[in-house]
Parts: C-alpha cells; sequence; structure tokens
C-alpha cells in the first residue's frame, strides 16, 4: 500500500507541476512527460485515466440529470473535457470537487479540451 500511496502522490505532483490551469497547451506538458520512463508514463497515464472515470462514475446521474437536478447542458465530449480538466487542476480540485462545481464549470464553460491529449503518444 505504501508504494500505491507513493505513486499516487507522485503522479498528482507531475499533474499539479504541468499547470494545466495556467496554460492549457497539452502539447507542453506531453513534452514534458515524455521525459519520463515509460513505466512512469504509464502509470501517469493510467491514474489520470482511472480518475476521470472516477468522476464519471460518481456524477453520471448527475450530468444525465437522473439525480433530480437538471443535468448538465454538455455533450460526451465535453463532459469527457470537463472531467479531465478536474483532474488536471490537481488533487485539491479533484477531492473538493461537488455536483455544483461541475455544474457551475459546465454553465460557465470553466474547462479546456482535454488534459487526456497530455497522455497521448
Amino acid at each position: 500500500i505504501k508504494k500505491v500511496m507513493a505513486n499516487e502522490q507522485k503522479c498528482w505532483q507531475l499533474i499539479e507541476s504541468a499547470q494545466w490551469k495556467s496554460d492549457h497547451s497539452y502539447k507542453r506538458i506531453s513534452n514534458e512527460w515524455s521525459k519520463l520512463s515509460e513505466d512512469e508514463f504509464q502509470e501517469l497515464k493510467k491514474f489520470i485515466h482511472n480518475k476521470a472515470s472516477e468522476l464519471g462514475g460518481r456524477y453520471e446521474n448527475a450530468w444525465l440529470g437522473k439525480d433530480g437536478g437538471p443535468g448538465f447542458d454538455v455533450s460526451d465530449d465535453s463532459w469527457s473535457d470537463l472531467r479531465y480538466d478536474v483532474v488536471g487542476r490537481g488533487e485539491e480540485f479533484y477531492n473538493s470537487i461537488t455536483v455544483e462545481k461541475l455544474r457551475e464549470m459546465a454553465d460557465n464553460y470553466d474547462y479546456q479540451e482535454s488534459f487526456c491529449y497530455c497522455v497521448l503518444k
């Protein structure tokens, strides 16, 4: 478990050092991350996809309006962009996300396409 926790912290540190919120250049970030070992890169890639997937599982009903709320006015593609953007903003932001924050981000177009491009090779 310690190794997993250490790896999770390292992944969050890499994400936060990428500064996605202030500079949405997935090419810049991808270039930085290409310097990682293949194992490290694959671990980071899996971590990012897993975190975005966790958000999808946790908030899909809210996005679709199946939780009694109005749903989020975003397409499938934008829903993906929104979730990856949350991951790209770092651990603290990710851990503080709520239905209300996600809805506000969607309503205000406060997300960028797409943090997941940073881990394409």
